[in-house]
């Protein structure tokens, strides 16, 4: 009987350390915490598919950028014209 509470409580820790860390990686480490805590592996899976808040898309390359970043630095092209790709050179 001892031998599967240590089970649980292992098995619930590996998955609360595994959510909050996705929710790290993500930027997101609140909502890591708390779904590893109250849901353990469901909470994990969660984190795995949720959005990543701390990088987007460039516009012009696809290549997965820092979110506060002015410039891609792949292609160059400003962050946040829509319409015309205006490369520095």
């Amino acid at each position: 009987m001892a031998f599967d509470i240590v089970f649980w409580f292992f098995f619930y820790l590996a998955f609360f350390c595994l959510s909050t860390y996705l929710g790290y990686q993500k930027g997101n480490l609140i909502a890591g915490i708390l779904l590893g805590y109250v849901l353990g592996p469901i909470g994990a899976l969660l984190m795995f598919m949720s959005k990543d808040r701390k990088h987007i898309t460039c516009p012009s390359c696809h290549a997965e950028i820092n979110r506060r970043a002015y410039i891609c630095p792949k292609c160059h092209v400003k962050i946040g014209i829509k319409s015309e790709a205006v490369r520095e050179e």
